[in-house]
């Protein structure tokens, strides 16, 4: 008996053991997106891709891959979209990492944040008498997400902070002379555009725009218009699975460019969505393709 009581406390013992091994959690080294959202500086990048630029006193990841191969055409300048990182998963992380055998170096810059979605928070003193007029927005269109005047500061501050990440390239860019393609999407392709028709900021040889847009419905309208008028060559990439706002003019920035005679404009519609790689590798052959067509750097 006292055999067997042993032999049952040893196994008691074991299974005690395997028990809290496996609740022990295993280290793992996280993934490029793991680390992209929690804004780990980059962290699993190799030293020598990971550059930095100073604006407003503060420092902001620029990644930095050389071309490869015997071509040497120039540099691919890649902007995410709003809100993310120079890194972001996805399309543009996809670009940076395989446009470099084509013969461009990729310098992906941090993109510009946008405004946090306000909290609204009433007093029960303040709540409306029942039947009283509570909205002042249509009730067909979304609530503001912000006061006028804050939206206005923060487009501004979106510009600006962008156009002095623009003026910093020069310097890190100098080791790969030759043509610049400009690579952006979503609102960040938005606010580039109105950038360029400003002359805010450089043209490059080449734009490449993927599901442009502005949130404000007003901005986003004179998109279609700012885009035709400019005279560089431009790729105007639309996927099925782009904002709603993009999708809206999708065909009127078609028109606008056919109307205007831009003969250096061309739209793409991609038939899959882009949270298809295979979408990744379409949007990539469309890019080099017109980039080194429009550029002349075969």
């Amino acid at each position: 008996m006292a055999r067997i009581i042993s032999l049952l406390f040893c196994l008691m013992l074991g299974f005690t053991a395997l028990s809290t091994r496996a609740a022990d959690p295993v280290t793992t080294a996280p993934t490029p997106a793991e680390v992209s959202g929690k804004k780990l500086n980059n962290r699993y990048l190799p030293e020598n891709e990971v550059k930095q630029i100073t604006i407003d006193n503060q420092p902001y990841d620029l990644l930095v891959r050389a071309w490869e191969g015997k071509k040497k055409l120039g540099a691919a300048i890649i902007l995410p979209a709003t809100n993310g990182t120079a890194d972001a998963p996805g399309l543009m992380a996809f670009v940076r990492r395989n446009i470099n055998p084509a013969g461009w170096a990729s310098l992906s810059l941090t993109p510009p944040t946008e405004l946090p979605a306000a909290n609204f928070a009433t007093a029960a003193t303040e709540v409306t008498s029942p039947g009283a007029a509570q909205l002042s927005s249509p009730s067909n269109k979304p609530s503001p997400k912000i006061k006028p005047e804050d939206n206005s500061k923060h487009l501004q501050d979106q510009e600006d902070f962008l156009v002095q990440s623009m003026s910093q390239l020069d310097a890190v860019g100098a080791d790969y002379a030759g043509k610049r393609i400009l690579i952006t999407a979503d609102q960040s392709a938005g606010l580039l555009i109105s950038l360029l028709s400003q002359k805010k900021i450089a043209d490059p040889d080449v734009l490449i725009v993927i599901n442009p847009y502005r949130e404000d419905e007003k901005l986003n309208q004179a998109l279609a218009e700012q885009l035709a008028k400019l005279t560089l060559p431009i790729l105007d990439i639309q996927s099925p699975d782009g904002h709603p706002a993009s999708l809206e003019t999708a065909a009127n920035r078609k028109v606008l460019a056919v109307t205007l005679e831009s003969p250096n404009y061309r739209q793409t519609r991609l038939a899959l969505n882009l949270d298809n790689e295979s979408a990744w590798q379409n949007c990539l052959n469309a890019i080099k393709g017109f980039a080194a067509r429009m550029s002349g750097a075969q």
